[in-house]
């Protein structure tokens, strides 16, 4: 287990009072919500959004030290972009949670933009827009980590999905930090659409567990009828640390690409060399 925000810069717990930045609702937010109230039993929907901001600052302690000082002074910034991702992008994880499976298309549209905000870092853009971009990568990782995003094609999980996630927003401040090792990491040579391939899977697998727990007799059970011992806990516990993996390595990913600082990183699985010193030949890059 990970220790919490308190050990960032100024910080003596994770943030609770920040408040969310507000953002008129975009038109095409408007006329997907429709579409997918035409083609589904229910509408899609993601992590309520304080679950978001925790996971900014849960990623923020993963980042090598350098990487972390300079985000936490753009913090605004970064959920800006968590709460800006367009409307390409995010018409194509709905399209891809309606198939329950991550489509090759998306999966370059993450890599090339994992590319492109390594670019920005390379061509010195102000760090505000690296950090808008770095939120959208997020968002993206974020998003595949819920079930309920993923497992949007299945009308039982649809229509328990409002449950679910007023049951995450009753637990948002028990659910633990864990480091989840089971996922490629692209600082060991994995590829973006390996991680997300194996993001999708996992969340994918609790499509199944999810629908039997919130589905008895047919009548749908209240997200008030369980707690820290129940799948749903579980399943949004594991959702939680597997989003905020992925994240990091996304992050870490466009790092890497523009030659960043990676002294201090603590996350590798061969902790026999001294991670300021590997270079992308001995991390397994090409």
């Amino acid at each position: 287990m990970i220790g919490r925000a308190s050990s960032l810069p100024g910080a003596t717990s994770r943030p609770s009072s920040v408040p969310l930045p507000l953002f008129p609702v975009p038109p095409f937010l408007k006329a997907l919500s429709f579409f997918l109230t035409l083609v589904a039993p229910g509408s899609l929907q993601a992590w309520p959004a304080p679950i978001y901001r925790n996971m900014v600052y849960d990623t923020l302690l993963i980042m090598p030290p350098a990487l972390q000082r300079v985000l936490w002074r753009n913090e605004a910034y970064l959920l800006k972009g968590v709460f800006g991702l367009e409307g390409e992008m995010a018409s194509a994880l709905a399209r891809d949670g309606l198939a329950g499976t991550l489509s090759p298309d998306t999966a370059r549209a993450v890599e090339q933009r994992v590319q492109g905000t390594a670019e920005q870092v390379n061509q010195r853009r102000p760090f505000q827009e690296v950090a808008v971009e770095l939120g959208k990568l997020l968002r993206i990782a974020a998003d595949l980590a819920d079930p309920t995003v993923v497992g949007a094609g299945d009308p039982q999980l649809a229509r328990a999905s409002g449950e679910f996630h007023r049951f995450v927003t009753l637990h948002l401040e028990e659910f633990p930090l864990v480091y989840d090792w089971s996922l490629p990491s692209t600082v060991e040579g994995a590829s973006v659409a390996a991680l997300l391939d194996r993001l999708t899977s996992a969340s994918r697998s609790s499509v199944p567990v999810l629908v039997s727990a919130f589905w008895k007799d047919g009548q749908l059970v209240p997200a008030t009828a369980f707690d820290y011992r129940s799948v749903p806990y579980a399943s949004a516990s594991l959702g939680y640390s597997r989003g905020v993996t992925a994240a990091s390595y996304l992050w870490l990913a466009a790092w890497e690409e523009a030659n960043g600082d990676f002294t201090g990183y603590r996350f590798f699985r061969n902790e026999g060399q001294d991670s300021s010193t590997r270079s992308k030949t001995e991390k397994g890059r090409p």
